[in-house]
């Protein structure tokens, strides 16, 4: 399956079928050591992650982007229901308002169907996010499958 998204105003919604089990999907993108290999736009080549699994437990991605240096995303899990659901903030750019990122994370028989919807993302930003989360779906499939970035 390939990842499959749609913008709509402000609203992202981004979609993909891997073969693995819901919560092997789910750790993917609670677990620092297992983030590292997959999180970031397709010029990542690092990633250091923190991540704290609890409701209101804060999060950390430092990336190493070829070509740009490093960028900090950062913020706040605002729901953390394993292994069905994480709800995150993420930081608005130059100050603006910060972006809610939901996911869910249902099973399909032996496969999980993982769902993010990303909200406000403003419209000079919208071909950036979408470019960076389409990297990063695929890379997880990647994952899934034995791949690894160096960490």
């Amino acid at each position: 399956m390939t990842t499959k998204t749609k913008v709509e105003g402000d609203t992202l919604t981004v979609e993909r079928l891997y073969d693995a089990s819901q919560s092997s999907v789910f750790d993917a993108w609670i677990d620092a050591a297992k983030t590292t290999h997959w999180w970031g736009c397709g010029q990542t080549t690092k990633v250091v992650s923190t991540i704290e699994q609890e409701k209101d437990g804060c999060y950390q991605h430092l990336m190493t982007i070829d070509g740009h240096g490093e960028y900090l995303i950062d913020g706040r899990l605002m729901e953390y229901k394993p292994p069905e659901l994480l709800s995150y903030t993420m930081p608005g750019v130059d100050g603006g308002a910060d972006m809610a990122v939901h996911v869910t994370f249902t099973a399909v028989g032996d496969q999980t169907k993982v769902t993010l919807v990303q909200s406000p993302v403003p419209d000079f930003l919208q071909d950036t996010v979408v470019a960076g989360w389409t990297a990063s779906f695929e890379r997880l499939a990647n994952f899934f499958t034995g791949a690894r970035r160096a960490a």
